[in-house]
């Protein structure tokens, strides 16, 4: 059943942006919210139009502080002293089940305040920002659900909004309104496994998507960009939603390591660390770590230029051949980090190729890609053909190496399978689908595999792995 009356947090700086707070709060009770007014400012000032449902006293107050302390720090600690006191304020009128959305105003010091306090709020309840910077606010609100509007004017405070801000304010009012109050709806509940996915290893699991659905488990995938993948799978890890994980695609740690743009390590939020930790079973593989990631050719570090490349997009994404000792650090450092888990753990090693380009170039069906050259030509740059496979077995095989030395196989709960396929092939894709789906029943032992040779060619599975090193 739906809420009849959303209520919706509005934050905003009184002391510049009174006249747009008053209105935005008249309109959203037009549409049927009741708007509920947070005043963030971080100084001592005289209301002119009304006084706030929470003022800055209070705000403060709840933080710790008086509002004359926080008139005396500096900008950033007032921004912060705020910030904390309005996430206590929010987050107790959501523990009692009245507050159903939040909307914040602002220019660049409006942005941060609103991104701080609305990235500690659970994902799902609407959460919008007016800025006049939304583009520097994509970076504030990556790995968040939070909405970004733009003002297209100033929002320029006074006792009177102009004729755009109305325009802008009045259809924001209309959209969380109806985002807060949404119709009910019914979906089958399943138990959830979460995947990463790339588009260079989508066939993977496309086909074990379509094993495990059949099962009866709800395939959540992440596209691994970075903080707004793998990160945020991590962060909903650690909310305990999903019961296992086919980390299909672990490129992210490539570019942890080699500097490219999509790493999703932040603070203390580490890639391939949550699952372990919380003793959820998961299935591991190497997907596209063969390739740094960076956006479009300009955005290509120096070092990288006479790299193997390859423009996997135009002018959006540009990859970069990793070599073996970058992958060598990338062996080791998921070694590491799975080494510390608690649950059990397959890591699938594919010796044909990571990706759809990490492959034979005649492959069937799926023939892997040839390296690029990037030339720099006419103030821009240009990709040219060269008859060098991207498929680097040498250089796979030491992420091979740098596992074979540090992950700890003493361990009951963690194995190692090395198979003569590549990643895409439907085989592997059915069998750590099938895996994954034995841990979650907890059916699974370390190196018992009954299904094993029912999907993959018994001669392609590597018995001792050490010996691909002879002579190398």
């Amino acid at each position: 059943m739906s809420i009849k009356k959303p209520v919706i947090a509005i934050l905003v700086t009184l002391d510049t942006k009174e006249a747009e707070g008053y209105f935005l709060k008249e309109r959203i009770s037009a549409y049927g919210g009741i708007p509920l007014l947070v005043d963030l400012s971080m100084r001592k000032y005289t209301p002119k139009l009304g006084k706030p449902d929470a003022s800055n006293e209070e705000v403060a107050r709840t933080a710790g502080y008086s509002i004359e302390e926080v008139n005396n720090m500096d900008r950033a600690k007032a921004q912060e002293a705020m910030a904390k006191g309005a996430i206590k304020v929010l987050k107790d009128r959501l523990s009692r089940g009245e507050l159903q959305g939040v909307i914040g105003l602002g220019g660049t010091t409006g942005l941060s305040l609103n991104a701080m306090i609305m990235n500690e709020l659970p994902l799902y309840i609407p959460k919008y920002i007016v800025t006049t910077a939304p583009e520097e606010g994509s970076k504030l609100v990556s790995g968040s659900d939070i909405t970004l509007f733009w003002s297209i004017t100033d929002i320029a405070g006074g006792e009177r909004v102009n004729v755009i801000e109305a325009e802008v304010l009045n259809r924001v009012a209309a959209a969380i309104v109806a985002a807060s109050n949404p119709l009910s709806y019914s979906i089958e509940r399943r138990p959830i496994i979460f995947a990463t996915q790339f588009g260079n290893t989508t066939p993977h699991i496309i086909v074990a998507k379509d094993y495990l659905s059949k099962q009866g488990y709800d395939v959540v995938a992440f596209h691994t960009l970075g903080k707004t993948g793998g990160y945020t799978m991590e962060r909903l890890l650690e909310a305990g939603m999903a019961v296992g994980v086919l980390d299909v695609t672990t490129h992210e740690l490539v570019d942890e390591v080699a500097g490219g743009v999509l790493s999703a390590s932040f603070g203390d939020k580490l890639r391939l660390a949550t699952a372990g930790l919380l003793g959820i079973p998961q299935v591991v593989l190497p997907g596209a770590v063969d390739m740094i990631n960076f956006w479009g050719p300009e955005t290509v570090s120096e070092k990288f230029r006479e790299r193997c490349v390859y423009e996997h997009s135009r002018g959006v994404v540009t990859l970069i051949r990793a070599t073996g000792d970058e992958l060598y650090m990338v062996g080791k450092l998921m070694a590491e980090r799975l080494n510390k888990s608690k649950g059990p753990v397959l890591i699938i090693f594919p010796l044909r190729g990571f990706s759809i380009i990490d492959n034979d170039p005649n492959a069937k069906p799926r023939p892997g890609a040839y390296c690029q050259r990037m030339v720099r030509k006419d103030g821009g740059y240009v990709f040219e053909s060269t008859n060098k496979p991207w498929f680097d077995r040498q250089a796979d095989l030491q992420l091979l190496r740098a596992l074979l030395e540090y992950l700890d196989l003493s361990k009951p709960n963690i194995d190692l399978l090395v198979v003569d396929y590549n990643i895409n092939d439907p085989e592997i894709a059915t069998f750590a689908a099938k895996v994954i789906d034995e841990m979650i029943k907890g059916k699974w032992r370390k190196g018992y595999y009954p299904y094993l040779t029912e999907v993959i060619d018994p001669d392609r599975i590597v018995k001792d792995p050490k010996t691909l090193f002879k002579g190398v």
